[in-house]
Formats: structure tokens, C-alpha cells, sequence
């Protein structure tokens, strides 16, 4: 693309110094018109071809904006699915040491009271 972009601006370029050189040219004005008339289909093409090069352009990013998109849509999708796939794998493991908790406390106050029992049994 860079390649069309230079020859897009070398063709423009040539246009208007052609152009800047023409209307600066010590010819009457009969002369430059006649030069201009004789000159214009070169002309012409080479606005056409700007034409052309402009529109690839837009066509190019066009598609570029488009792949663009899709991909932050994917990207997106990806995210929300490994945050949910971790959101629940969370919630798992957080089930899973409430049940620790619970079953340490449990067996705390079940040495709580057997030490009780031992030492009102030694008292």
C-alpha cells in the first residue's frame, strides 16, 4: 500500500507543478491553452488515477476498519468467557473452603470440650 501512496503522490506532484509550471510560462494565453488542450488526456489520466488510488484507499480501509472490528469482538467473547469460566471456578474453590472452615471449627469446639471434660474431671 505504501508503494501506491508514493506514486499517488508522485502523480499529484507531477500534476500540479505541470500545471504551476504552465500558468507561470511566459506564453501568451493562446499559447497555454492550446499546450493545455494538447496535454489533457495526459491530464486526465492522471486524475484518473488519483481517482483510482483513492478509492482503493478507501476500499482498503474499509476493510481494515472491518477486520479491525471482528477481531475486538472476538477479543471481547474471549474475555467474557474466561471470566465467567473464572467466576465459577471461584466459586468452587470458595464453597469448598467454607466446608474446611466450617469443619475446622467444628472440631475446635469438640476439643474445647473434651479439654473441659478433662479438666473438671481433674479438678
Amino acid at each position: 500500500m505504501k508503494a501506491k501512496n508514493v506514486l499517488a503522490g508522485m502523480v499529484v506532484g507531477g500534476v500540479v507543478a505541470g500545471i504551476a509550471t504552465l500558468l507561470a510560462a511566459p506564453k501568451s494565453g493562446y499559447e497555454t491553452r492550446r499546450t493545455l488542450l494538447a496535454n489533457k488526456d495526459e491530464y486526465l489520466g492522471s486524475i484518473k488515477d488519483i481517482k483510482d488510488a483513492a478509492v482503493e484507499l478507501k476500499n482498503t480501509v474499509a476493510t481494515a476498519s472491518k477486520e479491525g472490528k471482528d477481531s475486538i469482538q472476538t477479543f471481547i467473547t474471549d474475555v467474557k468467557t474466561a471470566i465467567f469460566e473464572w467466576k465459577l471456578q471461584t466459586e468452587e474453590n470458595m464453597q469448598g473452603l467454607q466446608e474446611d472452615i466450617k469443619e475446622l471449627e467444628d472440631s475446635i469446639k469438640d476439643l474445647e470440650t473434651e479439654l473441659a471434660a478433662e479438666n473438671s474431671k481433674e479438678n
